[in-house]
């Protein structure tokens, strides 16, 4: 029977690579590949946002932060494309 001790650190208790690996396959999945760089000159458009152009700033996830002249609007990465 497995023994805890009060206060130790709780230890993985499965062994082998495969949940390792499924674990990491699963992450880099969930994490969207945005095609975009902090610092890149990006439109947004949104109908709660309305069509801003500016700055990325901030990348969280697929979320990703334009500023503005005066502030900055969060913006889904596939509601953004490059300026004409």
């Amino acid at each position: 029977m497995l023994e805890i001790q009060a206060g130790a650190p709780a230890k993985h208790l499965q062994s082998g690579r495969t949940p390792g690996f499924l674990a990491q396959t699963l992450q880099r999945a969930r994490t969207a590949a945005v095609p975009y760089k902090i610092g890149d000159v990006l439109v947004g458009d949104d109908p709660f946002n309305g069509r801003r152009e500016g700055t990325v700033v901030v990348k969280n996830g697929r979320s990703i932060g334009i500023c503005t002249s005066d502030r900055v609007y969060f913006y889904d990465y596939r509601q953004l494309r490059r300026p004409d």
